[in-house]
């Protein structure tokens, strides 16, 4: 049975991979015991426009339940966790969800506890036994190993499940994202394979991946909204999973989301190794900054001239991991043009902040906040002075600036750490 279930999801997932529109093909749920169906998706990261789509798709299909492999907010702030609960709130069909490593950052969490209960339980549905446990660390507490051991050990369905955030091992050879922890790695994968685990089902890394390794299935399937790690060959496709389990066979079907719309008053943040996408809401729950500033175009006149409010890019880089002293900070607008910062830059010494001031991105002009105020979001310096002049440009930059308002990028949408 094993060997025939493996042909069926793999003949399924290479027709829905070379698909260029969203897959209309929906297994509908029973409520018998001997069959399940049940959708899997994870790294949403505070994009909720994929998750309405799968909420939409199970309140219009039904099918058992839906699983979000963790990932659920961008840095585990309570505002984020209140807007996938809200999204979660529309779905007629139980909700089950896994911790992940962006939703423990500042301290998230505790409010996951409050909003999602335990991070490690397990249950029955139909004809399997579904384990979960917490991966958010990097690693797996030594109780939660007994304890995911003892559970599997005693489950007797015809099928057993597990669902945690990150992989043991990297799907995809160039990426860094399985469990730091490789001893934790073997003995996971030892466990399973001992148990008889049919399909572990993971997130953190943004691609769809479907590998069987010593009779044990693995699917990474973090395709709910984050920026993609790979190309579409590679699995880079944003998507959920359709799984539906018979008596005699499992099938899983890779379903196409809709290509993200990142609203004009949200930006994405990447990281070397990690991404964020933060709304205007998430950036008035972080510490600001404020200053007066003003620019010198290429005519040598002063603009922008006003208070800015915004969030140093120092702190926002920080989200995704920092940067090192040989990366650049690329910002790109809604509409294309974009600008190079270094190191320096970002966090300037004491000259460069005489000079330059603390780089923000502004969503706040003389008290005028996106969208309202239409240059927004603005990457701004903040000089002591109040004046970034042209001459002041060129002294922050590796090459001569004619206009120093080229510096200040308007509609900002993605601000992308590049490795030196």
């Amino acid at each position: 049975m094993e060997q025939r279930k493996s042909v069926l999801v793999l003949s399924i997932t290479a027709i829905l991979l070379v698909s260029t529109t969203v897959a209309v093909v929906l297994f509908l749920s029973s409520e018998d015991s001997t069959t399940l169906n049940f959708y899997v998706f994870g790294d949403s990261q505070g994009y909720q426009g994929g998750v309405e789509q799968i909420v939409a798709a199970a309140n219009q299909y039904r099918p058992q339940f839906i699983f979000h492999c963790g990932d659920l907010t961008s840095f585990g702030q309570e505002n984020q966790y209140q807007a996938i609960k809200a999204v979660f709130d529309l779905a007629q069909v139980p909700v089950y969800t896994t911790i992940g490593n962006h939703d423990i950052k500042e301290g998230g969490g505790v409010l996951y506890a409050e909003y999602f209960g335990s991070s490690m339980y397990s249950f029955d549905s139909g004809p399997a036994h579904i384990a979960v446990f917490n991966t958010s660390s990097g690693d797996v507490a030594e109780h939660e190993l007994a304890w995911l051991e003892q559970d599997l050990s005693q489950a007797d369905s015809e099928y057993k499940l597990v669902f945690t955030h990150i992989p043991p091992f990297n799907p995809l050879s160039e990426l860094d994202h399985s469990l730091i922890n490789t001893t934790t790695s073997a003995r996971l994968m030892t466990l399973f394979e001992e148990q008889n685990v049919d399909v572990v089902f993971t997130g953190h890394i943004h691609v769809f991946n479907d590998s069987v390794i010593n009779g044990v299935r693995y699917v990474v399937t973090g395709g709910a909204g984050a920026s993609l790690y790979a190309d579409e060959n590679d699995g880079g496709i944003y998507h959920f999973v359709n799984v539906t389990l018979t008596e005699s066979d499992l099938y899983i079907e890779t379903i196409l989301l809709g290509l993200p719309v990142i609203p004009r008053d949200s930006v994405v943040v990447r990281g070397v190794n990690e991404d964020a996408t933060l709304s205007l809401n998430d950036l008035l729950h972080m510490v600001p900054t404020e200053g007066f500033s003003s620019f010198q175009n290429q005519y040598n006149n002063w603009r922008g001239q006003g208070i800015y409010e915004g969030i140093a890019i120092s702190t926002l880089i920080e989200l995704v991991g920092g940067m090192t002293a040989n990366d650049t900070l690329l910002v790109m607008s809604f509409d294309g043009y974009f600008q190079e910062f270094s190191y320096s830059n970002i966090y300037p010494n004491a000259s460069w902040t005489e000079i330059q001031g603390p780089m923000i991105l502004a969503y706040e002009y003389n008290a005028t906040r996106v969208l309202e105020w239409t240059d927004g979001m603005r990457l701004v310096m903040i000089p002591p002075d109040g004046a970034y002049s042209n001459e002041d440009a060129t002294l922050t930059s590796s090459t001569s600036v004619i206009s120093a308002g080229s510096r200040w990028v308007r509609f900002v949408s993605f601000l992308e750490v590049v490795t030196g």
